[in-house]
């Protein structure tokens, strides 16, 4: 079983760097354009099935990779949504660490112990990522190649916690809009794919 990793493309909410969560933003411009991109990228994969979170710039760049690949079946799922930041939703950075910055600097201290205010902590998050794993994918059961459009908080975790194992390197992972990253399953664990520029004959965004 292979896995691509695929982030949305660009809002106009990333673009100003807002922490976006669970708001349900349309793609801009840019957005589209790089969901164009990636969908040629991809676009002679043998997909087995796509899935994206239901918020609407996953939807949006999802549908653009489809086109290519027509006939394949296209779930949405709450449970591959974004963290919920809570009251940080909508902030950028330094209105947060004006207005709590003590909050802001422990979070990122410990993402799993410590949650932005009415939001979720890392664990609540990957508790409903391993419900999707265990219905969607059968816990890596079965082949196939599947694309999964999500957020950029979803894809760390599924390195730091399935692939690396160790929570420590949550934020060490950096994916741009439009940027995808590939992991198969092999000898009963998740690792990440050893050259993924061979999937799609082209090297890919990341």
């Amino acid at each position: 079983m292979r896995l691509i990793w695929l982030r949305h493309g660009e809002t106009a909410a990333n673009l100003e760097k807002r922490y976006c969560g669970h708001l349900d933003l349309p793609l801009h411009e840019q957005g589209f354009q790089q969901a164009d991109t990636v969908a040629e990228q991809l676009a002679f994969l043998p997909l087995t099935m796509v899935f994206s979170s239901d918020l609407l710039r996953c939807r949006q760049t999802a549908e653009r990779v489809c086109v290519h690949h027509p006939g394949v079946t296209f779930h949405t799922s709450s449970l591959l949504r974004e963290l919920s930041f809570g009251e940080w939703e909508g902030l950028t950075y330094e209105e947060i660490r004006s207005r709590d910055p003590n909050r802001l600097h422990r979070w990122i201290k410990d993402p799993v112990g410590v949650a932005p205010p009415g939001g979720e902590g890392l664990n609540q998050m990957g508790e409903r990522m391993k419900r999707w794993m265990k219905t969607s994918l059968k816990d890596g059961a079965g082949d196939g190649v599947y694309l999964i459009v999500c957020h950029g908080g979803p894809i760390r975790w599924f390195f730091s916690d399935q692939v690396r194992r160790d929570h420590s390197s949550f934020w060490d992972l950096s994916i741009p809009p439009g940027g995808w990253l590939v992991t198969d399953w092999k000898d009963g664990k998740w690792v990440a794919a050893e050259n993924p520029d061979t999937v799609s004959g082209k090297k890919g965004k990341r």
